[in-house]
């Protein structure tokens, strides 16, 4: 192998630092814990507004796993960078695959102009991606650290893409049990939707794919039908138990000004972030 590549394998432990097994439980512990309650107390409880219940969803989500990665962040850098164009475009494919599944199921109508546009951004590009993060690219970063960084020959590959996958399905069961719609056996679409989604993970060791396989599948589900369809892909359902109040208009103002200020304070972490 080049010689830059077999100092990096050949020093990853060094590189890489270990890190308690038990801080990382209690991470993906209080992770498991805060994805269950974020769902069970925004829709079962407060029946609040889809578009307002995933501000604070998403504003939750992203600050937990920046709030991770920004104290492990040596020793994820290796995790993001290797191997990501592939990992992307297996994700890209694995997407499209799920894409194809959600067209050939019936169609359902969807809202015009402008709110129809934020619906494709809002709850499928954005929520797809925060969804990705939490159930699938954090389980395999806790994964990585548990292993610390050690990848090295099959047996090690294969029990990093087996780790996280059961990680994976882990956060994935009990984020979903947080939604009334998903306590029965409907939790195996989420499931089977996880399975997919680790692919990027599994083949190439980087998860990052799993953004884009999750992403597109959420915007195909908001294109084709905007609430979800029968596998509920888009919760919380609207139905006459859980009415689709509040105002949209609100909801898109609040939206977009999140994504803002987000962009800016994730700029400015980044920018502080010591060049190696």
């Amino acid at each position: 192998m080049p010689v830059q590549l077999h100092s990096v394998v050949t020093h990853l432990d060094d590189v890489v630092p270990g890190r308690p097994k038990r801080s990382l439980l209690l991470w993906f512990g209080g992770a498991s814990l805060l994805f269950f309650l974020v769902p069970l107390i925004g829709t079962d409880w407060l029946g609040l507004h889809p578009d307002l219940y995933y501000l604070g969803y998403f504003t939750l989500a992203v600050a937990f796993f920046t709030a991770f990665v920004a104290t492990h962040a040596s020793a994820l850098r290796i995790l993001w960078t290797q191997h990501l164009w592939q990992s992307l475009v297996i994700g890209a494919l694995a997407g499209a695959m799920l894409a194809i599944g959600v067209a050939n199921q019936a169609a359902t109508p969807h809202p015009e102009g402008w709110r129809y546009g934020f619906q494709i951004a809002w709850r499928g590009f954005v929520y797809g991606s925060v969804d990705a993060l939490t159930l699938y690219v954090f389980p395999a970063a806790v994964a990585y650290l548990l292993m610390r960084g050690n990848r090295r020959g099959f047996g090690r590959k294969a029990g990093f893409a087996g780790l996280a996958l059961v990680l994976s399905l882990l956060v994935t069961t009990t984020y979903h049990l947080g939604y009334s719609e998903y306590r029965d056996q409907t939790l195996r679409y989420p499931e089977i939707g996880a399975v997919v989604a680790n692919v990027p993970t599994a083949l190439t060791g980087n998860p990052l794919g799993a953004v884009v396989t999750h992403a597109t599948m959420h915007v195909s589900s908001v294109v084709h039908q905007n609430e979800g369809g029968a596998q509920h892909m888009i919760p919380p359902k609207v139905t006459a138990d859980y009415p689709n109040h509040g105002s949209s208009d609100l909801a898109a103002g609040l939206a977009g000004a999140w994504l803002l200020a987000t962009a800016g304070a994730l700029t400015v972490l980044v920018r502080r972030q010591p060049v190696h």
